[in-house]
């Protein structure tokens, strides 16, 4: 069972890696002010206090927002 949870936890920082990099990499004016830094903030900080709440916000980013950006090409 404690390897399954070291597959997930693994699996969950990975996805908010990936959300994280993609942000950081976004021009300034992809996002509204702010956003940027609160998705990012809001991804670690739901990783840290309740590690799976970090990659569904990750998911919910890159299934979301992220979406949206790629079909503008920024």
């Amino acid at each position: 069972m404690s390897g399954l949870w070291a597959l997930v936890s693994i699996a969950s920082l990975a996805l908010v890696l990936w959300a994280i990099i993609d942000l950081i990499r976004r021009p300034a004016g992809a996002l509204r002010p702010g956003r940027k830094v609160m998705w990012i903030i809001g991804m670690l900080a739901g990783l840290y206090f309740f590690g799976l709440l970090g990659a569904a916000i990750a998911a919910v980013y890159l299934w979301g927002p992220r979406q949206r950006l790629n079909a503008r090409s920024y």
